[in-house]
């Protein structure tokens, strides 16, 4: 658990870091086991929703990456699996629009993600979106983002998700280092990077990758290469995440060990932020969220953050608001409504029978024992920077929360203005840290627990956590 340095006047406010980056909100709930959508869908409510995204998986990959460990296997286009999930998929959309709940709010935003998306080909991409149109309310669409792995991007894909909406595009490249693209199973070679990236140059409005940092064993002079390497890719915006190792694949972990790399202490991983923070801004990049920079074309905006630019899915569907929802389609994935969390049958060939065979969708449901007037506080603010004051119902946050708040604020972490709170640069820097410490006394124990059990595990290894003392006494 990182216990705040109350009146330390260094950089290292935390005694140490928490390894985890992102997580739903409330933590804590109820699990009511597997039910039907049908079943559970009366408890949800349309009525307060003020924003709303809708997220889409797809569980299959050409190759099997070791850093990660959501719900995929392997697939490739033409393959049969494919086609019968894009049916399954079409169908579940149908489906869910009949529902008040589905049907009771606009989306502002949708995201594909996987898995590869785009593995699928043209014509299935074709058909899930004729769906999305047909069935779904997408007059207050803001945002339609679709991941993508470089190998299987064509020209022929993406002038279809063109044409029904996609306006950006995400790339999965994570690092240009070959030892660390070999650990993580990365099999693209850097000339179809750029000419994916070139392609969706013609298509889409906007183009990010993903990187990775932290690794065990990295070196400065590496994430440099990194730094530099995502900026030559000329994508209007770059996203740097700290790996996730008590996340990643044991095969991750064993290669590691095989070539001798020793885990990256957090107080270095930290530094590696500040750095690339201060490279990437001496680039003309401007921060819009806690791991996003976007290309800064006006020489005179206002360094370090940027607003011009939002990413709807992440300040909608993970760190959003009371009065946001979202909505999942496909095996595995997420919806959340207030207390209620649905998640779609994980489990990919009877997710596929039930729908196509029985006309059903199991799901599993846990439900908060409140509701999460506190989420924009707790998640919102750190992550994106600000919040408006008007969309906090501060009469229902716990006070609590509102205490750990103007303790932030007094350590210089956020601060306020009279319409807004803000998170100052220093803030920024630990903004997991104050997710974690804005939340309940119950959401950290149920943080530390799930922590404590991944930590167990013998196959991973993790850098230190602990921040050094600079305290002298």
């Amino acid at each position: 658990m990182p216990k705040l340095n109350t009146g330390s006047q260094s950089l290292i406010k935390f005694d140490s870091q928490f390894p985890v980056y992102n997580w739903m909100h409330p933590v804590r709930g109820e699990e009511l086991g597997a039910v039907t959508f049908d079943e559970v869908a009366p408890e949800l409510d349309p009525t307060g929703v003020r924003e709303r995204a809708l997220y889409f998986h797809i569980p299959f990959c050409d190759t099997i990456c070791t850093f990660c460990t959501l719900n995929r296997g392997l697939g490739s286009e033409g393959d049969e699996a494919l086609e019968q999930y894009t049916k399954a998929l079409v169908r579940e959309i149908q489906l869910k629009s009949e529902d008040p709940w589905v049907a009771g709010a606009p989306a502002r935003t949708i995201f594909f993600g996987g898995g590869t998306p785009s593995v699928l080909s043209a014509d299935q991409l074709e058909r899930i979106c004729q769906a999305i149109r047909q069935y779904l309310d997408l007059s207050d669409l803001k945002e339609w983002i679709f991941e993508m792995e470089v190998k299987s991007v064509t020209e022929e894909k993406c002038a279809v998700l063109a044409e029904y909406g996609v306006n950006r595009s995400r790339y999965g490249i994570q690092t240009f280092d070959p030892q660390y693209r070999e650990l993580f199973n990365i099999t693209a070679t850097p000339d179809q990077v750029h000419k994916a990236i070139d392609i969706a140059g013609r298509h889409f409005e906007s183009r990010s990758i993903d990187m990775i940092y932290g690794m065990h064993g990295q070196s400065f002079a590496s994430l440099s290469r990194d730094i530099q390497g995502a900026i030559d890719a000329g994508t209007e915006a770059i996203d740097f995440y700290p790996i996730t190792n008590i996340a990643a694949q044991g095969s991750l972990h064993s290669g590691y060990a095989k070539r001798g790399l020793q885990p990256t202490p957090y107080i270095d991983k930290m530094a590696m932020t500040a750095y690339l923070d201060r490279y990437l801004q001496g680039a003309g990049f401007r921060r819009h969220n806690g791991h996003g920079y976007l290309r800064g074309d006006d020489p005179a905006a206002p360094a370090p953050y940027d607003r011009s630019y939002r990413n709807y899915y992440n300040s909608v569907a993970i760190f959003g608001h009371h009065d946001c929802d979202v909505v999942g389609f496909g095996s595995s994935a997420i919806s959340q409504n207030g207390r209620h969390v649905l998640q779609n049958d994980p489990n990919r060939t009877s997710y596929i029978r039930s729908i196509m065979d029985d006309g059903e969708l199991t799901v599993r449901h846990t439900v908060s024992d409140r509701e999460p007037y506190d989420r924009g506080l707790v998640m919102n603010l750190p992550y994106m920077g600000y919040v408006d004051k008007s969309r906090i119902p501060w009469d229902k946050v716990p006070a609590g929360t509102l205490e750990r708040l103007e303790t932030l604020k007094a350590e210089g972490m956020v601060t306020e203005t009279s319409d807004q709170w803000l998170t100052t640069e220093l803030g920024w820097l630990w903004y997991v840290n104050l997710m974690y410490f804005l939340s309940s006394p119950e959401d950290q124990q149920t943080l530390d627990d799930m922590v404590g059990a991944r930590s167990r595990n013998k196959a991973l290894s993790d850098g230190d956590r602990r921040m050094i003392d600079l305290v002298l006494t």
